[in-house]
């Protein structure tokens, strides 16, 4: 483990997000194909969100000369119904390795204890895949209940109640107005 993972995947050919479900019910999971060895990693929506965010911010920091612009939404590639990974993350994490370009992607089961460490994967990504599962994640994201542009809490109907404004206002969206799509 001396990459600091028990899994080291090498480089990624995909890693995606995946929404199974209706809004409201959706459960989410990354997906990760390197080679022949597969990931389903299940996360909460929030996890998505932040790894797509850190993912897009480190890309951004160290944009490269003529890099062009983000890559055209494309559909989940074909993936099997038992991944040779599966498990619920408890922690995410990425690094970067500056000389080769590489973005590293951990992430760890969330079954542990003090007598066993928790399984972790590692798997590289690419400049243009990095972007791709950025555009990816976002349209997964999107396809879900509109969140309240204060709290982040998905909005139910055409009120609501956003903890954010302390109690000082019955309906946010009356005073901000609706989230725009």
């Amino acid at each position: 483990m001396a990459n600091g993972a028990e899994h080291d995947l090498g480089a990624a050919d995909v890693l995606e997000a995946e929404a199974i479900g209706p809004p409201g019910q959706r459960r989410f999971r990354l997906r990760v194909t390197a080679g022949d060895v597969t990931a389903s990693i299940w996360c909460e929506k929030t996890q998505v969100s932040a790894l797509s965010e850190a993912i897009e911010q480190l890309l951004t920091r160290n944009r490269r000369p003529g890099e062009g612009r983000k890559p055209s939404p494309r559909p989940l590639e074909p993936f099997p119904d038992r991944a040779t990974h599966d498990f619920l993350a408890g922690r995410l994490a990425l690094g970067y390795d500056e000389d080769a370009d590489l973005i590293t992607f951990f992430a760890t089961d969330v079954e542990a204890d003090a007598a066993n460490p928790p399984p972790t994967i590692r798997v590289d990504l690419g400049r243009r895949e990095a972007r791709r599962f950025t555009v990816q994640a976002e349209q997964t994201l999107a396809g879900g209940r509109p969140a309240c542009p204060l709290c982040k809490q998905p909005l139910e109907g055409t009120s609501h109640l956003c903890a954010r404004t302390n109690g000082h206002a019955e309906d946010a969206l009356a005073e901000i107005g609706p989230p725009e799509f």
